[in-house]
């Protein structure tokens, strides 16, 4: 592995994946308060040297208004061109973009053909999420059929595979975040320098369907069950009588709550409200999203939920917390 000092060195020879990793690094690190300029401007940079990666982070940046206002016509202009830069990311995620079954990207392409690839984008497709079930109104709980497709779903897992940590919790009573015997399971916390084009689609489509905006989302996260992992009861809201979450409820509470299942080859691991005697269990693409608050902001009981264990089989599962106010990004 190359360490940071040999890519300083390479970064200012000019060497631009050299820029690119750096500014990465720098993005993401324990630094990024004090390094995340440096790191954007170094990712830029390495862009417009005829780096493909870093023109394809630099579409991410297009799309989630870092630095600039949102604009996905500009995104998918990058995510074009990085494309014709050789970036295999960006060729796949164009191809996924395009709900192109033919998998583009696995392949050799010309200008023009990314070009064709890029004009068959729809970004109206793209953020459509499709009708709100009813499943329950206490708690109120919705559910979305077929909210991602298979591709996208897999393109999820793939992404998450290698990154997968133990699970973490609030501790109730120091406020910290860390291990707990109530968590069994893995996941992985995408920031910035993990994300994509695709991911920020996604996300930009779970903001469609909930009407709340994207800087009010925390940190998406991807889980992970292995056969009898679980998550047990728990409340995603953060009790405000609890003086270990004074600190994180300046962040503002936690609303809502929304979850895309990944896959389906797996028995067991319905997600279940205790309480309100209520189970689900999408199939690959589908969602579920709950309030964890009632009509009035207060925190419901009625949303106390467990992830049981699957029997069989692997679960995955995109989760995703929403506050009440913006800027949860850590």
């Amino acid at each position: 592995m190359t360490s940071e000092a040999e890519l300083e060195e390479r970064a200012r020879s000019g060497d631009a994946r050299a820029q690119f990793l750096l500014g990465r690094l720098l993005l993401g690190g324990p630094r990024a308060a004090q390094d995340g300029g440096r790191g954007l401007a170094l990712i830029e940079q390495a862009a417009a040297g005829g780096n493909g990666d870093a023109t394809a982070m630099t579409a991410l940046f297009e799309a989630m208004g870092i630095n600039r206002a949102s604009d996905w016509d500009r995104a998918l202009d990058r995510l074009q061109l990085a494309a014709e830069q050789g970036s295999s990311s960006a060729r796949l995620q164009l191809g996924l973009l395009a709900r192109d079954s033919r998998q583009p990207g696995k392949k050799s392409g010309s200008g023009s053909a990314w070009s064709a690839l890029r004009s068959r984008v729809d970004l109206v497709q793209v953020f459509r999420s499709g009708e709100h079930q009813v499943l329950s109104e206490k708690p109120r709980v919705r559910v979305i059929e077929r909210f991602a497709s298979r591709a996208e779903c897999q393109w999820l897992i793939e992404r998450a595979r290698e990154r997968l940590l133990p699970a973490t919790v609030f501790h109730p009573v120091t406020g910290a975040l860390g291990g707990s015997l109530a968590r069994s399971n893995s996941s992985a916390e995408f920031q910035i320098p993990d994300m994509d084009v695709v991911f920020e689609a996604i996300r930009s489509r779970i903001s469609a369907s909930v009407r709340l905006p994207l800087p009010q989302f925390e940190p998406t996260q991807l889980l992970h069950y292995a056969p009898g992992q679980e998550f047990r009861p728990h409340f995603d809201f953060m009790n405000p009588a609890n003086p270990a979450y004074r600190e994180e409820l300046r962040r503002g509470q936690r609303v809502g709550t929304f979850l895309i299942y990944l896959n389906d080859e797996f028995e067991g691991g319905e997600t279940e409200f205790v309480d309100a005697g209520l189970r689900f269990k999408g199939r690959t693409g589908d969602a579920i999203f709950w309030a964890n608050v009632d009509a009035q902001r207060r925190p419901d009981p009625l949303t106390r939920h467990a992830g049981l264990p699957p029997t069989s089989g692997e679960k995955w599962i995109l989760s995703q917390w929403i506050r009440d106010r913006a800027g949860q990004s850590r």
